[in-house]
């Protein structure tokens, strides 16, 4: 085993451990399952009462997206600033050795949260809510799901490493998610948004894909979306260079 991969072992083994810790069963079926269910029924709540079914479905594939993106920011950022808090990042500063393959280890049980709230959102809204969705779309989508939710997390990433120095990481965290509410397509379409903020929402991350995903689960090809799941990686690309440029140069303005 190379040293980048037991690198990356040995932190994913940490994180699923802190995560056992932190979150008991009773903890995740009394708290964190029912906190995503109601966040993403208010949206769609609130949705239906102003469109009706079609706004509401609408309103649930975006929600069912947003929540769990949420959830990548705040804690992808936390992975990063926990090393300050936990006394940690003093390693990282001596250490040789490259500290992105631990890094990426200590979010494989973050990442498994955010895909896990994804998952229960569409199992338990799209029978109730969207009964139209057919079974084999929604899974054509997962690997869209899957890229996008990626993409999200770069830039809780990139917010770790910037707001390394403060302690307003969270805020930060929270303040980027619920813009992306706004600009992402999440509850309304892009496109009624103003011509200079759509120029902003297609160079983020998630709008793409949230497209894309909404078209596999309409019945579009996967070579109908290829182009909206190429740019969203390739501004996933860009912001996980920048998160680790910027980490790098935290470590080595500390060092």
């Amino acid at each position: 085993m190379s040293t980048h991969v037991r690198q990356f072992v040995v932190g994913a083994k940490v994180a699923v451990a802190l995560y056992v810790a932190d979150m008991s069963p009773w903890m995740i079926l009394g708290v964190d399952i029912p906190r995503a269910l109601l966040q993403a029924l208010f949206f769609v709540a609130m949705a239906s009462a102003a469109g009706g079914e079609t706004l509401a479905r609408f309103a649930l594939i975006g929600n069912a997206i947003q929540v769990a993106v949420l959830i990548a920011i705040v804690f992808m950022a936390g992975v990063i600033e926990t090393e300050k808090w936990a006394g940690t990042l003093v390693y990282w500063i001596a250490s040789p050795s490259k500290w992105l393959p631990t890094m990426l280890g200590r979010s494989v049980a973050e990442f498994g949260h955010v895909l896990f709230t994804s998952a229960i959102i569409f199992a338990v809204f799209v029978p109730i809510i969207a009964p139209d969705i057919r079974a084999l779309n929604l899974l054509r989508a997962v690997p869209l799901i899957l890229i996008t939710l990626l993409s999200a997390c770069t830039i809780g990433w990139l917010i770790g490493a910037i707001a390394l120095p403060v302690r307003w990481g969270t805020m930060i965290g929270n303040l980027v998610a619920y813009s992306m509410m706004i600009l992402c397509g999440i509850n309304f379409p892009v496109s009624s948004l103003p011509p200079i903020v759509q120029s902003v929402s297609s160079n983020i991350p998630v709008t793409n894909g949230l497209l894309a995903i909404r078209a596999l689960i309409d019945g579009a090809t996967y070579m109908s979306v290829l182009p909206l799941v190429g740019k969203e990686i390739v501004i996933a690309i860009i912001f996980g260079t920048l998160a680790w440029l910027s980490f790098g140069y935290r470590l080595y303005v500390l060092r």
